[in-house]
């Protein structure tokens, strides 16, 4: 693990910080610490769930699907892991990508840090205000009698199965929507670091590269959050929820991958067309003046080498390993929906449900 200072980042993030251990290992540390919370909350609110999360008692249960409700709150149990170590691997990956772009910054060193204190930060608001509304729409979606598939309506509101429905919903929420809200802060403040103080050189664009390697580390988060939620699929009768999020996420990574791309490819095409134009009046003076007798062949030729040159460079800070990473990404997340399709349906098939 790196050693990248977080300290005045948010308390989920600094736990990291605090545990010698890779962040897959914190991930399923805290998944496991997460699923025994539930189990214990299940136990306490409704003791015929509690069993079956604990695996205790079954043939004596009057519990139907209690494989896949067990292996819903696994994988959801997964997500709250996963979700955790995501925040830090986003936030970490951040800075770092900040430090490998100062080479090609405008700005002075007192500025940089000024901006790597604010990035390590993370502003609050925007979290608590996301953390808000996260509780108060659980309180309500989780009601909706689309989400008790397993049951023919949703218990009474007050009741223990519904009250731990909704303390689990809003866990999972507040994590990914706290997850999402940090990707789009991050994307949001390179695309300011892009528009300010990006040093634009048309010949050497991949010292802007980092700017790149934010963007595709965004998609790969959110990427691997939806392998994870392909797994629900499986298990779940009636995924039109999971699905609806699926689409969301995937419209949340394309958005993070462009917010700070688009700003920079602004400044690279101006750039561009700055040079081009200033080529492009020398070569014009200087036809005129070999055509008058007094020019020089040789560097005319050059200017028009130079402009070939120059007007090949793309616009965008990117090259063909970036993309193939962004295919790859979201191919895994499509792959893994047609992998769950498929699962489910040669479960159902040996199981004659």
């Amino acid at each position: 693990m790196s050693s990248v200072d977080l300290s005045t980042s948010p308390w989920l993030i600094r736990v990291f910080d605090r545990i010698p251990l890779s962040l897959p290992a914190i991930g399923m540390l805290i998944a496991l610490a997460y699923f025994l919370f539930l189990a214990v909350l299940a136990l306490m609110l409704n003791p015929q769930l509690g069993k079956v999360l604990l695996y205790q008692g079954w043939q004596n249960l009057e519990v139907e699907h209690y494989r896949e409700v067990l292996a819903i709150y696994v994988v959801k149990a997964l997500m709250v892991g996963y979700l955790a170590a995501a925040a830090r691997y986003g936030l970490r990956g951040a800075v770092q990508d900040l430090e490998s772009l100062r080479p090609a910054l405008s700005c002075n060193d007192s500025e940089f840090d000024h901006w790597l204190t604010r990035l390590r930060r993370v502003p609050r608001a925007p979290l608590h205000v996301v953390s808000a509304f996260v509780i108060v729409m659980t309180f309500f979606v989780v009601q909706r009698e689309s989400n008790w598939t397993f049951m023919e309506q949703p218990p009474p509101l007050g009741s223990g199965l519904m009250s731990f429905a909704q303390i689990e919903a809003t866990v999972v929420g507040l994590l990914l929507f706290r997850t999402l809200t940090l990707e789009f802060i991050s994307a949001f403040w390179f695309a300011q670091i892009a528009r300010r103080f990006a040093r634009i050189e048309l010949l050497v664009l991949e010292r802007v590269a980092p700017f790149s390697w934010r963007s595709v580390r965004a998609v790969l988060v959110l990427v691997l959050f939806m392998v994870i939620l392909s797994l629900q699929a499986i298990f779940e009768p009636n995924p039109d929820g999971a699905i609806g999020m699926v689409i969301a996420i995937s419209l949340v990574a394309i958005a993070v991958f462009l917010i700070p791309l688009i700003p920079l490819q602004k400044r690279i095409d101006a750039a561009k067309q700055s040079e081009l134009a200033r080529i492009r009046a020398d070569i014009h003076r200087d036809n005129e003046a070999r055509t008058a007798g007094g020019g020089d062949w040789s560097r005319l030729t050059g200017l028009i080498a130079y402009e070939q040159r120059i007007e090949r460079v793309s616009t965008w800070a990117f090259n063909a390993p970036t993309v193939m990473r962004f295919v790859l990404y979201v191919s895994l997340g499509i792959g893994s929906w047609v992998g769950a399709a498929f699962v489910e349906r040669w479960l159902g098939t040996l199981l004659g449900s």
